[in-house]
């Protein structure tokens, strides 16, 4: 099991997919609960990787995550898109309705933070390879 983040300043999304890219758990985190968080998932999905957004932010939670706990393995993924992968999937997994139907996909904004969306990206970018 992987651990993908999205590192953002205020909210990072985090999701948990299984060697087949299928995922297990996915959610979005303000960041002052990040640590927390973090510990729970890997202790509960019994994580063995965790994959990092290529960014300053996560860069830094990289040397937080390390000094924790040295027995996880990190990689890190680019981030290039993701957000934008991020939006279309959404739309893709929740489909609009009524006349909000008539208005391309890259026009609509989600109603939710897509955070999660995007460490979905990311797992699955680095489990491509």
């Amino acid at each position: 099991m992987i651990l993908a983040i999205d590192p953002g300043k205020d909210k990072t999304g985090l999701a948990v997919l299984d060697e087949k890219a299928a995922i297990i758990d996915k959610l979005v985190v303000f960041a002052r609960n990040l640590p927390a968080t973090i510990q729970e998932y890997t202790k509960k999905h019994s994580i063995t990787e965790v994959v990092i957004g290529q960014s300053a932010a996560g860069q830094i939670l990289a040397k937080k995550l390390q000094a924790e706990s040295s027995n996880i393995k990190l990689s890190f993924v680019s981030e290039k898109n993701s957000s934008l992968e991020a939006r279309q999937r959404y739309w893709q997994e929740n489909k609009p309705r009524g006349l909000w139907k008539l208005i391309p996909s890259s026009l609509r904004i989600p109603p939710v933070p897509v955070d999660d969306w995007a460490a979905v990206i990311l797992g699955e970018r680095h489990l491509k390879g």
